[in-house]
C-alpha cells in the first residue's frame, strides 16, 4: 500500500530548510589577524565577510571610466576599503578613523588609512581571508550531490 504524501509536511520541511540556510550569514564569521614589521607584532584587528552587496559598493567606488572600454578598477584602493569596510566596528574605530594618526600621515580617510599603513602583500592576503569569509572559495564540486 503507498503512503500519501502529505504536502504540508513537504512544505513545512521545505520552509524550514530555507530559513535555516538563510540563518547562517557569512558576515558573522570572523578572522582575527596581525600585522607584524621585523618580527614584531604592530597591532592586531579583526575582520569578517562581505556580503555581495558590500563588495559591489567596493568595486563600483573604485572604478575608472565608469561605463567606457577602458572601464577598470583602481585595484590598491579597491583592496584598501575591502579591508576597511570588513574590518569590525571597534577595530574600525581604533585603526583606520585615529583623528590623531590622520593628521600625523596626512590621510583624508579610513580607507586612505589602510592605504597608508598596510603594505600590498598584506592588503592581498586580507582580501584573500575577507574572500574566504565572505564564502568565495567554494567548490562547485562541493555543491553537487553524489
Amino acid at each position: 500500500m503507498k503512503k500519501e504524501l502529505d504536502l504540508e509536511k513537504v512544505e513545512s520541511d521545505i520552509t524550514a530548510a530555507l530559513l535555516e540556510a538563510a540563518s547562517y550569514h557569512m558576515t558573522d564569521e570572523t578572522q582575527p589577524v596581525v600585522i607584524k614589521r621585523k618580527g614584531k607584532i604592530i597591532f592586531e584587528f579583526t575582520v569578517r565577510g562581505l556580503d555581495e552587496d558590500e563588495w559591489a559598493k567596493c568595486r563600483r567606488q573604485n572604478l575608472v571610466n565608469r561605463g567606457l572600454r577602458t572601464e577598470e578598477i583602481k585595484q590598491s584602493r579597491f583592496n584598501s576599503q575591502v579591508i576597511y569596510e570588513a574590518t569590525i566596528d571597534e577595530d574600525k574605530e581604533r585603526l583606520w578613523k585615529n583623528k590623531d594618526a590622520w593628521a600625523k600621515l596626512n590621510v583624508a580617510s579610513g580607507i586612505d588609512m589602510v592605504n597608508a599603513i598596510l603594505w600590498p602583500g598584506e592588503k592581498n592576503a586580507l582580501v584573500e581571508i575577507i574572500g574566504r569569509l565572505s564564502k568565495y572559495e567554494i567548490d562547485a564540486e562541493d555543491l553537487i550531490r553524489k
